[in-house]
């Protein structure tokens, strides 16, 4: 698999080390949509910034089920007109890496996903779901602010709870979960598509792991090859013939 490592995923980085779990920050610059970053504090990151990190298991009540990321924009900062209704999409399948050796991504173990809710639609990303369209984040309020959290999922089964304690709870696996979305703000009958950014979960790793797999970021086609190419290989070994 092929991986690139911009300028952009090197600022990314540095500022996602800095900042853990600042939110995506919706930028219209010169017709195009673009996304920075906010912290919970206030502080603005501008633009283009492709790469965020966010944490299961800082709650150990509810470790997985994270009010992250966050769209986050401050009044009269980003240039958001408002009225214009701010929306997301899913543009790729759901990556894994499981910690171990290099940075290799693959299909997540099997069963497992993450479901990702923004107000109340929901939209599951497994190993093989491909792009999906999202659901309405926010209209842009009259001072030109948005600030809505997604709540990110994660499960390790169908059926199964993902809260320590509960009947039929099943821990999902150790490693880094990543997906990619996109943003759209439709205003004055026109659609201003962001460029694909990636959200990168880590559950149970080191920092020095969480970063190396936001370095390691391959590029959305690259992605979506991998995991096919994953699928058919699960797939020939349970169709492979005994022995």
């Amino acid at each position: 698999m092929r991986f690139f490592a911009t300028g952009i995923v090197t600022l990314s980085l540095l500022v996602a080390s800095a900042s853990a779990h600042f939110d995506v920050s919706p930028y219209l610059v010169g017709g195009q949509l673009m996304t920075g970053g906010r912290d919970h504090g206030g502080t603005a990151y501008p633009p283009p910034i492709s790469v965020y990190g966010y944490d299961f298991g800082e709650e150990p009540l509810d470790p997985f089920n994270v009010s992250d990321p966050g769209v986050n924009q401050g009044a009269g900062v980003g240039g958001l007109p408002a009225g214009a209704a701010l929306r997301y999409n899913i543009a790729s399948s759901l990556l894994y890496w499981n910690g171990i050796g290099a940075v290799d991504w693959s299909l997540p173990p099997a069963g497992s996903f993450v479901e990702l809710s923004m107000n109340s639609a929901k939209r599951t990303l497994t190993g093989t779901s491909g792009p999906q369209t999202g659901s309405l984040i926010q209209s842009v309020a009259a001072d030109g602010s948005v600030h809505r959290h997604f709540v990110t999922s994660l499960f390790a089964a169908a059926g199964a709870s993902n809260v320590p304690g509960d009947l039929g709870y099943v821990p999902p696996a150790d490693g880094i979960y990543a997906f990619n979305l996109s943003l759209t703000l439709s205003h004055g009958g026109t659609d201003y598509v962001s460029d694909p950014f990636w959200i990168v979960f880590n559950n149970g790793l080191s920092q020095s792991q969480h970063d190396a797999a936001m370095e390691a970021i391959p590029e959305p086609a690259s992605a979506v090859v991998a995991l096919a190419m994953g699928a058919m290989a699960a797939l020939r070994r349970t169709m492979r013939p005994a022995d």
